[in-house]
């Protein structure tokens, strides 16, 4: 949206009540990142229009760079109207530039030229980032912004039923609860990051290492090859028959023999008797 500010000349008188002000504001600051609209009500008196109230544009169109009237929302306009100001008229239209200032666009002037084409009919712009507000009217049959228009205080106190600060500012429709994230560290120089990762999987290794060992030990049990002297790893099966005492399968050991009882054995045999005479048992 291209921004067209134009000089602010004479035109017709202009008074809006300060209660209206409030409204549109309020409305406008209820969509903080999107356009609003709606309709001004009120009467022409000795060449003065004079708004007296405001009904809102509730199914409009909206979008973040403009608005438009629907055919929904001006059912719903003229049936407000026609029940709260049976006796008075549609004199203009108000709609929110959040965050882009006071002015009429391309779109806006086509709205105000085809919908609002009376001479007395006016555009009320409000801009609830800034609070920037202005009018625009018909001077000599074209759309220009006027300086002749001032805020009535109906209220007789002087100031707004709802100061500013009290209403929304944030987008009603769009709240959501806040969310406390916690801060992020302070990021150190890359080979720093890098050598603290690398300290990390390391430190992870040895202890997937330790938890091995402490919970599923291992034995392991080396012989000398007498031929080459170098170490051999015994298999962990032959490791298992041996810590149980069995004879690995195919070894060729020898079965042992159960040790004969007493009630078994020979009687023993004589030893004979040591060095022997050569000459005993020969006749003279």
């Amino acid at each position: 949206m291209s921004k067209r500010p134009a000089p602010k000349i004479a035109g017709p008188r202009f008074e809006i009540d300060n209660e209206v002000t409030r409204c549109i504001r309020q409305h406008a600051r209820s969509h903080m990142k999107t356009e609003v609209c709606g309709v001004l009500i009120g009467e022409t008196r000795n060449g003065v229009v004079e708004v007296q109230a405001s009904i809102e544009a509730l199914n409009a169109a909206q979008a973040g760079t403009h608005v438009t009237f629907t055919q929904d929302a001006w059912e719903t306009i003229y049936k407000v109207k026609d029940e709260r100001y049976p006796e008075e008229r549609i004199v203009g239209w108000y709609h929110s530039h959040p965050g882009f200032g006071v002015f009429l666009s391309e779109h806006d002037t086509f709205i105000h030229r085809n919908f609002f084409s009376s001479p007395d009919q006016v555009a009320w712009v409000y801009d609830p980032h800034t609070d920037e507000e202005g009018c625009f009217g018909w001077v000599d049959g074209n759309i220009h912004r006027i300086s002749n228009f001032s805020i009535a205080d109906n209220n007789g106190d002087g100031i707004e039923r709802t100061p500013k600060e009290m209403e929304p500012l944030a987008d009603a429709e769009e709240e959501k609860p806040a969310i406390q994230t916690r801060p992020k560290p302070a990021q150190g120089p890359a080979w720093l990051r890098w050598g603290m990762s690398a300290l990390a999987y390391l430190s992870a290794i040895v202890l997937g290492f330790a938890i091995a060992f402490f919970l599923f030990p291992r034995t392991v049990v080396f012989l000398v090859d007498r031929t080459t002297g170098e170490l051999m790893e015994v298999p962990p099966d032959m490791v298992r028959r041996l810590m149980q005492r069995e004879p690995p399968s195919g070894a060729g050991m020898p079965s042992a023999q159960p040790a004969p009882t007493p009630s078994q054995s020979s009687p023993a045999k004589p030893a004979p008797p040591a060095n022997p005479d050569p000459n005993s048992g020969r006749s003279k």
